[in-house]
């Protein structure tokens, strides 16, 4: 059945609008997802401590992924956002046919009936008034009758298409704004390839990205392994950022059959250390924390043995200044540690910064305030927050596994 104004097949449209605005959507965060990354890799490519010896490279890599990262962000978040556009007209055109295609239907085959009246009204009436020479002269009464019947029926009829025609109207209104929001959702996606230039196909895009950042994601996982703080907060979330968009991408490639559930299971596992790296750093402290820590402890030990101020003793008139001079002390005799750390240890401690306090603790016990019970009894308060043997074996355990997926999923990426 179709429109007698448009030809407009009346039928239900396909496509379910839910799925395609989760779809959209999930399009749309990866895009945030990506936006965010892409800007840490520029503060990585950027900062100064790539500067050192041996990094420049991940400098270049850095900035170099985060323009990939980027493009792909503007062609996901113009396809996400498209595709919840057309997943909101095709839920209201499919709304409105649910509530009245069966009229639509009903008010065409009641113009049908009623034009199939009127045409036998007509035909009956035009009997009764022309008459074949051998055919018997109707009575008023017959020529009446048909009369009325065809203006009854033309009645009917006009009624009727009213009807039918305010039917029509009204579908092919719904449907023409289905289909204008089909064909912007078409030019909207291209729009978003266009703007990204990266128009290599959409799944060939989704490959090359994880092929990216699985190789950004082994280098970023071995300078985790040598640079603690402060670059230590950085690395892990970029790290984070580009698993959750691996994740994400296979995801999408296991929906549309292009990857196996496994594959979708390797890209999870990938978050795993994450998890187990929170439960298992849970209560150790930050190293900013320690050092301001530990250089107060120190400062109020080196007050604690000024002598008092007296007038009639010179030697003590110099007192308030080193007093005051006392966070200077601790500060110079209590350096931030080194930035580079021991890989090996790095694994067994969950991250570098555990190094970098132990190393400061060790300072400290090394230090003229190494004696002190103050300072004693803070190096062994926080010694007891760092992690244990066994704590040290769950930690490598799951490095170990981060760094054998992330190298799996750059070895076997497509180049």
């Amino acid at each position: 059945m179709r429109s007698p104004f448009t030809s407009n097949e009346l039928r239900p449209l396909e496509g379910e609008p839910g799925t395609i605005w989760a779809d959209g959507q999930a399009f749309v965060e990866l895009a945030t997802t990506m936006d965010e990354t892409a800007e840490m890799l520029v503060e990585v490519g950027d900062s100064s401590i790539h500067k050192s010896k041996g990094t420049d490279k991940l400098a270049e890599m850095a900035k170099d992924s985060s323009a990939d990262l980027s493009d792909a962000a503007v062609r996901y978040e113009g396809t996400g956002k498209a595709l919840r556009t057309y997943a909101d007209a095709l839920r209201k055109a499919q709304n409105w046919l649910s509530l009245h295609q069966d009229e639509v239907e009903r008010a065409e085959n009641e113009y049908q009936t009623a034009l199939e009246a009127k045409e036998s009204a007509d035909r009956q009436l035009a009997s009764v008034e022309h008459q074949w020479p051998w055919e018997d002269e109707p009575s008023q009464e017959d020529k009446d009758a048909a009369s009325g019947a065809a203006s009854s029926a033309q009645t009917s009829l006009n009624s009727a298409e009213n009807e039918r025609n305010s039917q029509w109207r009204s579908f092919d209104h719904v449907f023409e704004e289905w289909s204008d929001a089909y064909d912007d959702a078409v030019a909207g996606v291209q729009k978003a390839m266009d703007a990204a230039d990266n128009g290599d196909g959409f799944w060939g895009v989704v490959d090359d990205l994880l092929t990216v950042i699985s190789v950004v994601l082994v280098v970023l996982t071995v300078v985790a392994l040598i640079i603690g703080a402060p670059f230590t907060g950085l690395l892990a979330a970029v790290v984070l950022g580009l698993t959750l968009l691996s994740l994400g991408l296979t995801a999408l490639k296991w929906a549309d059959g292009r990857a196996t559930l496994g594959d979708v299971g390797l890209a999870a596992l990938g978050l795993l250390p994450f998890g187990i790296g929170r439960a298992l750093s849970k209560g150790v402290p930050a190293l900013s924390a320690v050092v301001k820590g530990g250089r107060g402890v120190v400062t109020s030990v080196i007050r604690s043995g000024l002598p008092r101020v007296r007038l009639l003793h010179p030697s003590t008139w110099g007192t308030p200044f080193q007093w005051l001079a006392a966070p200077i002390r601790s500060m110079s005799g209590l350096p931030k540690p080194g930035m580079f750390v021991n890989p090996l240890r790095t694994i067994a401690n969950g991250g570098p910064e555990v190094q970098q306090i132990q190393r400061f603790l060790t300072t400290m016990k090394g230090s003229g305030w190494g004696s002190n019970p103050a300072v004693q009894q803070f190096v062994t308060q926080t010694a007891t927050q760092l992690p244990g043997k066994f704590t040290q074996f769950l930690n490598a355990v799951s490095w170990t596994g981060a760094a054998g997926l992330t190298g799996y999923g750059a070895a076997t990426a497509p180049w």
